[in-house]
C-alpha cells in the first residue's frame, strides 16, 4: 500500500486515494506488493479474457521485441500485422475485409467514423458527415468519441469542446424511456433512429454508432433480440452506415467472438479493442467491409490518418498469440458456459433488497441497484452506493467495476463483472460469495 506520506507523481483518478501497487497476476488473480490476493472480477475494465501471467504470450512478446518492435506503416508491412488482420477478418466469417490497427478504443471509434466519412467522400456523397448515436452510450474519452458518447458524467465537464451530435434513446429494457415492456413494445427505441435521420436530413447522415451490448454506461444492458434488425433496416433504407462498437464485446466476451453475432445483423464498420490482446499490449482497431474497402480503393485509393504506433509488429504478434491461445483452449465456448453458470448463481443475489436487475451475456454481466424494486426508484447519488460497493469488495479481495448515472445521467447505481474466461465454477462461487458479503455490508450502511 502506498505510504500515507509517500509522494507519487502518478496523476490518479482519485487524487485523494491511496492505491495498492499490483505486483503480479496469475489466471483470474492479481497480487499486490504485500501479497494480498484479489479476484479480478472485472478483468481490468473488461479487458483480460485469456487470464493473467500466461508465459507463452509473454514469450512471444519477448521474441518479437528481439526481432523488431517497431516499424512505421508508411514504410513497411509486417508478417504479424498481416496475420493478425487476416485472423480478425476470418473471425467475422467474411463480414469484415480490412483492418486498421491503433492503440486504444477511443482511437478505434474515431477511426471508424473517419472511415465512414472517407467512404462517403469516395462514393460521391460529400454531404454525409453527421453521426447519430445513443444516450447512455460510451465510445471513448477523446473529443470526437466523447461527442457521440451519451454518458453524462463523462461529458459534462468538457461540453464546450464537444460537437453537437444527435443522440437517440438507448435500448434499455429495465428502465425503458418509452415506459414499455419488451414483450409488448414496438421497438420505439429503434424507430427513434428513423425520426432522427429524417429531422437531420437523410442526405447529411454518415453513420449510426452503437454498442451491441452496453458497456460501462448501462452495465451490460442487452437489447431485444430484433432491435438491431430494425436498426439495420433503417440504416440500409437511407444509405446510412452502421458502425458497431465492439471494443468491449469483441473477442469472446459475450460468449461469441463478436457481440453482433447474437443479433442476426452485419455492420459496415466495426471498432475493436480490449480483448484483442487480452491486456498484454494496447491494441485496438477499425474494421470495414469489402464494399467499403473496394469503394475507397477504386476511388481515391488512400486512407492516411497519422497514428504513430498503428499496426506495430510487437502488438500484432501479441494479439495473434492471444487469439491463438483462446482458440487452442476453447475459451470463447468456455466463456459462454461459465457465463451461464454465473447467471444461475447470481440469481441468489435477488434476495438482497437493493438488487433490481441482473443482465448481460457470456461473462459481460451487469447488476443494477435500486432503492425500491417495485418502482425501480434509484438511490440518492450522495450515497455513492456502487462506488462504496466497489471499495468494500476490493477490501475483501474482489475487483468489480462500478458505474452510475443510468437514470438519464442523474442517478442510478450499477456494477459490471467481466472476469477472465479461464475462471472455474469454484472461483465463480468465491466471487459471488464475496460480492454477497460486501453487498450486505453496503446495504446496511445505506439504511436498508
Amino acid at each position: 500500500m502506498q505510504n500515507r506520506f509517500e509522494k507519487t507523481h502518478i496523476l490518479n483518478t482519485d487524487m485523494r486515494k491511496r492505491y495498492p501497487y499490483v505486483e503480479h497476476g496469475e489466471g483470474i488473480y492479481l497480487f499486490d506488493e504485500q501479497g494480498k490476493r484479489y479476484i479480478d472480477g472485472a478483468g481490468g475494465t473488461i479487458v483480460v479474457n485469456t487470464g493473467h501471467g500466461i508465459e507463452e504470450i509473454a514469450q512471444v512478446m519477448k521474441d518479437q521485441a528481439g526481432k523488431v518492435a517497431f516499424s512505421y506503416r508508411v514504410d513497411f508491412n509486417s508478417r504479424p500485422l498481416e496475420d493478425l488482420a487476416a485472423k480478425a477478418c476470418e473471425l467475422t466469417g467474411g463480414t469484415m475485409d480490412k483492418v486498421f490497427f491503433v492503440c486504444g478504443g477511443s482511437e478505434a471509434t474515431e477511426l471508424a467514423v473517419k472511415l465512414a466519412r472517407k467512404y462517403h467522400l469516395d462514393n460521391g456523397e460529400p454531404a454525409r458527415h453527421k453521426i447519430i448515436s445513443r444516450w447512455h452510450a460510451y465510445h471513448g474519452s477523446t473529443n470526437g468519441a466523447l461527442s457521440w458518447s451519451g454518458m453524462y458524467h463523462r461529458r459534462v465537464d468538457y461540453t464546450p469542446y464537444l460537437r453537437d451530435f444527435n443522440h437517440i434513446p438507448p435500448a434499455y429494457c429495465y428502465r425503458c424511456w418509452f415506459g414499455k415492456q419488451p414483450e409488448n413494445c414496438r421497438l420505439e427505441c429503434a424507430a427513434a433512429l428513423n425520426d432522427a435521420i429524417q429531422v437531420e436530413g437523410p442526405e447529411t447522415i454518415s453513420a449510426f454508432i452503437a454498442e451491441p451490448i452496453s458497456g460501462t454506461s448501462l452495465c451490460a444492458a442487452v437489447p431485444r433480440i430484433d432491435y438491431f434488425e430494425k436498426i439495420r433496416e433503417i440504416c440500409s433504407r437511407y444509405g446510412v452506415l452502421l458502425i458497431l462498437d465492439e471494443v468491449m464485446t469483441g473477442f469472446g466476451r459475450t460468449g461469441k467472438f463478436f457481440g453482433y453475432q447474437h443479433f442476426n445483423v452485419a455492420p459496415d464498420i466495426m471498432a475493436i479493442g480490449k480483448g484483442v490482446t487480452g491486456g498484454y499490449y494496447p491494441i485496438a482497431g477499425a474494421m470495414i467491409s469489402s464494399k467499403l474497402a473496394d469503394t475507397i480503393a477504386d476511388a481515391s485509393g488512400n486512407f492516411g490518418p497519422g497514428h504513430t504506433y498503428a499496426g506495430n509488429p510487437l502488438g500484432c504478434a501479441v494479439g495473434l498469440k492471444n487469439i491463438e491461445y483462446m482458440e487452442k483452449h476453447h475459451l470463447v465456448e468456455r466463456c459462454s458456459e461459465m457465463g451461464k453458470y454465473a447467471f444461475m448463481r447470481l440469481e441468489e443475489l435477488r434476495k438482497h433488497p437493493s438488487v433490481g436487475d441482473i443482465r448481460g451475456k457470456g461473462l459481460q454481466i451487469g447488476i443494477e441497484f435500486v432503492k425500491d424494486k417495485r418502482t425501480r426508484e434509484t438511490m440518492a447519488p450522495k450515497l455513492k452506493f456502487s462506488q462504496r460497493l466497489h471499495d468494500v469488495a476490493m477490501d475483501l479481495g474482489l475487483i468489480i467495476q462500478a458505474s452510475s448515472g443510468c437514470n438519464r445521467g442523474q442517478s442510478g447505481d450499477m456494477i459490471q463483472l467481466g472476469p477472465p474466461f479461464v475462471i472455474t465454477e469454484a472461483q465463480i462461487d468465491d466471487m459471488i460469495a464475496i460480492l454477497d458479503t460486501a453487498l450486505w455490508q453496503v446495504e446496511k450502511e445505506a439504511g436498508f
